[in-house]
């Protein structure tokens, strides 16, 4: 016999009351997220998309820019686009394994890490 809720709040609780007896109500969540509203949703913290793409900028300041006291300038800005043309990513990576860094991020990033270290 199917079971028939009137409204959201009616889903909620029962949701809660399965939860509260220890039963999995994973499904039923899943059912409750569709029939927000997409507006209502909150956006996954985690998220790989995001609404709008981040700028280069925006990016390293977000991994790196803990690196750079001054943040990340123009002219830093500038040579990391530089480095990112004369060097490979896997000179990149030897650089950075030679220098005891992380050898996680893209080309912008391994370049910050080497120019916060000096190395470049």
């Amino acid at each position: 016999m199917p079971l028939k809720l009137n409204n959201r709040r009616q889903l909620l609780e029962l949701i809660e009351s399965m939860e509260a007896a220890g039963k999995d109500a994973t499904a039923l969540r899943r059912e409750l997220e569709s029939l927000e509203p997409e507006a209502k949703r909150a956006p996954r913290r985690n998220s790989r998309f995001r609404e709008e793409e981040e700028t280069v900028e925006e990016r390293l300041i977000r991994r790196v820019g803990h690196l750079f006291p001054n943040g990340i300038t123009d002219e830093l800005l500038a040579r990391l686009f530089d480095i990112d043309k004369i060097h490979s990513l896997k000179e990149l990576r030897a650089m950075c394994k030679e220098a005891g860094l992380s050898l996680s991020g893209d080309k912008h990033e391994l370049a910050a890490k080497l120019v916060a270290k000096g190395i470049l």
